[in-house]
């Protein structure tokens, strides 16, 4: 197990270095640079000062030689400045981390709490008014665009009934959870129904084993081969899926927290992007990239708990 988790986290460190190289050469080939924007908003700057601004952020030297000079300096702790916010990029990112951990954390157990039972329940009946109705609700959760869903959820419940406030985090235990209900309910809408189809799927396909057709013939009433046997059965390829998504539910967080103007992880990316806050988007970007590669990782751990079949390490 401890040689596996080393050979993992050596691959991760591995993606990272790429992602570090790829996204830092993506960002050099978009159009303008933090000096341009200066130059726009002030019509004194002259050329010369121009030049200067360039030479001293090191916009003049080539892609690749500030890449190397970022990396150099990102080995030894330092992750660079933000232009934007004047601080290292650390200190404004940590904190919006720990609220996007939250919101999107928050998402996963949610929706993982709803769409276990909803889909368990249609695999049980397939082809039934449930299992149909459960399937249409699916759909509708995977169809929904989900800067549609939040603008509707701000007109209705902000603007119209006025219970819950369109934007920011709020101060205090009570305030900070009132802010999360509308962002969340996104995620949570548009994530449910994909979970659901999975653990329908997967716990038709084990319903379908010998195992459990051995237990039926023991006499195990319904409810507990499902749940002592197909549950258990079920939850591998399922897991694997919800921990997997963690990433896609990171970046699922842009769209919502700039529709809710919070202050996370996916607005900052967005708005360093808008504002050619280089540091601020390169990292942004890889801590988003660490958090879908450490969803992999537990994904891994969690099969291996779940189905004692499987072997870590490719031995069994």
């Amino acid at each position: 197990m401890t040689r596996f988790l080393l050979g993992r986290v050596a691959e991760m460190l591995a993606v990272l270095l790429a992602m570090s190289a790829v996204v830092f050469a993506l960002i050099g080939l978009m159009p303008g640079d933090p000096v341009d924007l200066l130059a726009a908003g002030d019509p004194k700057m002259t050329s010369e000062d121009a030049a200067r601004l360039r030479a001293l952020y090191g916009l003049d030297r080539p892609v690749w030689a500030r890449y190397l000079s970022w990396l150099g300096a990102a080995l030894g702790g330092d992750l660079g400045f933000s232009r934007s916010f004047a601080r290292p990029v650390l200190d404004v990112l940590l904190p919006r981390l720990a609220d996007t951990a939250l919101l999107v954390g928050l998402a996963l157990v949610v929706s993982a709490a709803i769409a276990l039972p909803l889909g368990v329940h249609a695999a049980r009946h397939p082809r039934s008014a449930a299992d149909y109705g459960v399937n249409l609700l699916c759909f509708a959760g995977i169809s929904v665009p989900p800067f549609w869903l939040a603008l509707m959820l701000i007109v209705l419940f902000s603007v119209v009934l006025r219970w819950l406030p369109a934007s920011g985090v709020g101060e205090g235990p009570w305030q900070h959870a009132r802010h999360l209900v509308l962002p969340l309910t996104v995620l949570v809408v548009t994530h449910v129904g994909q979970y659901t189809r999975f653990v329908r799927a997967a716990t038709i396909e084990v319903l379908r084993q010998d195992y459990i057709r051995t237990a039926r013939a023991k006499g195990l009433s319904e409810r507990d081969v499902v749940r002592r046997h197909a549950l258990r059965g079920a939850l591998a390829p399922v897991f694997t899926i919800i921990a997997l998504s963690f990433g896609g539910l990171f970046s699922g967080a842009l769209i919502t927290e700039t529709m809710f103007a919070r202050p996370g992880m996916g607005k900052a990316i967005y708005d360093a992007i808008l504002g050619s806050d280089y540091n601020l988007a390169l990292v942004g970007l890889l801590l988003a990239t660490a958090a879908t590669l450490v969803g992999s990782l537990l994904a891994d751990i969690g099969y291996a708990w779940l189905d004692p079949r499987v072997r870590l390490g490719g031995t069994s």
